[in-house]
């Protein structure tokens, strides 16, 4: 399979015809913001159609900011109008007031280290549940990864 890497704003139609026509579309994740579960160039999540289908906290969706950036970020929770609030795995800053027209697609599977992880797996589930109990520890969490990894450089354990 040949890969081309393309900005999304230049392939969103073709993005928007597939989905529309009931296809799967493969987006390599770009950025940190999911990790540790996805990594930057080497992971991919696989979108579907959102049509007829519920949100719910947990699942990580494909959405266009106001400001028109694409982004990919798990949802934390969703109000009674339908409203969400987003979170990225390595982030500490919820983002509120997204509407459900903004979102484009709903994942479906992730592509791990070469291996293909269905949502709606035991395993899957579990860490999404798991990851989404500990937000009020990401800020310590974070900043300990940060300190000791500064410690292991300033010592030369670490480049």
């Amino acid at each position: 399979m040949k890969q081309l890497s393309l900005p999304l704003k230049d392939i969103y139609p073709l993005i928007a015809e597939t989905l529309g026509g009931g296809g799967e579309v493969y987006i390599t994740v770009r950025g940190s913001s999911m990790s540790p579960f996805l990594h930057d160039g080497r992971d991919q999540a696989v979108f579907a159609s959102v049509a007829d289908r519920r949100i719910r906290r947990g699942d990580i969706v494909f959405y266009q900011r106001r400001g028109g950036q694409f982004v990919m970020h798990r949802v934390y929770s969703v109000d009674a109008e339908g409203t969400l609030t987003m979170l990225g795995d390595a982030q500490v800053a919820l983002e509120p007031d997204i509407e459900p027209e903004q979102i484009i697609a709903l994942s479906k599977a992730f592509i791990r280290k070469g291996k293909r992880i269905e949502c709606n797996s035991f395993i899957y589930k579990s860490y999404s549940y798991l990851w989404y109990l500990a937000y009020p520890l990401r800020k310590f969490y974070f900043f300990s990864r940060r300190t000791g990894g500064k410690i292991l450089r300033a010592l030369n354990l670490r480049k």
